[in-house]
């Protein structure tokens, strides 16, 4: 008896939930889709699809929308129209009983532009997705330019993470540490507006205040040598001040090299 009354409120919330069911899918059958709602978050800052860029990838696709009822809508088709857009980050495409088809869209959020050898041009996100240079949107973000590697293998991989030769592409990879590193300090977020790559494969960085150059070197230690950096801006360089120097050298440990003009 005990177990039947322990029971008895999850055969009654199971039978409402199939009622439910059955009465919520009659129900759609009878609504018909009478708009597109296009959501795009954070859409001030990442311009690369509007609204009707949206909507129109959807419409070119010949699927029946307004006038047909939602039950006939196959949204999951309708996000795979979005599959391998490299801009987008994740879609979520559904209809509801009001007669709406909602279209949700994320994009991705660039970090670092990085200019080839070749003179093409890419975006990397913080996780390693490669973006291709678009001709609508222009985000503003730090640069990377100098002797970093092209290829194919770029824009086939859609991902550093995902390029056969890693051991070719190693600059990408530093470069993005090193990117993601100044961009979590908002001192260097405001400071540094270019990384160059040198033909030795060294990083070298541009100041945003100061006619000097930064020699960064490799990435190892790189917050150690951008806290001796700052103790340099914030102590000496309010005595000494900012355009003395033409080269200030952080490769070497537990001292900075500064070379005058």
């Amino acid at each position: 008896m005990k177990s039947l009354i322990k029971i008895l409120p999850v055969l009654l919330v199971l039978v409402y939930l199939i009622l439910a069911f059955g009465f919520t899918s009659d129900e759609r059958k009878n609504v018909i889709c009478n708009d597109v709602r296009v959501i795009i978050e954070d859409s001030l800052s990442r311009c690369f699809y509007s609204k009707n860029d949206i909507r129109k990838i959807i419409n070119n696709s010949g699927a029946g929308l307004k006038g047909y009822p939602v039950s006939s809508i196959n949204t999951r088709k309708l996000e795979e129209l979005f599959t391998g857009k490299p801009y987008i980050s994740s879609i979520d495409i559904y209809t509801t009983m009001q007669g709406s088809l909602t279209v949700r869209v994320t994009q991705r959020e660039p970090v670092v532009r990085i200019f080839t050898g070749e003179s093409r041009s890419y975006y990397l996100d913080k996780e390693g997705n490669i973006m291709p240079e678009s001709r609508k949107f222009a985000p503003f973000v730090l640069v990377a330019n100098g002797y970093f590697p092209g290829g194919t293998d770029l824009e086939k991989s859609g991902n550093i993470n995902n390029v056969s030769n890693k051991n070719k592409y190693k600059a990408w990879f530093d470069v993005l540490e090193l990117v993601k590193n100044i961009n979590k300090d908002d001192f260097w977020k405001s400071q540094i507006v270019q990384v160059y790559l040198n033909r030795n494969g060294k990083f070298e960085l541009v100041p945003r205040v100061g006619a000097h150059l930064i020699l960064l070197g490799e990435i190892s230690e790189m917050e150690e040598k951008l806290d001796k950096l700052k103790i340099l801006y914030m102590k000496g360089f309010p005595f000494e001040g900012w355009n003395n120097y033409e080269k200030i050298d952080l490769r070497y440990k537990n001292q900075i090299v500064c070379t005058k003009r």
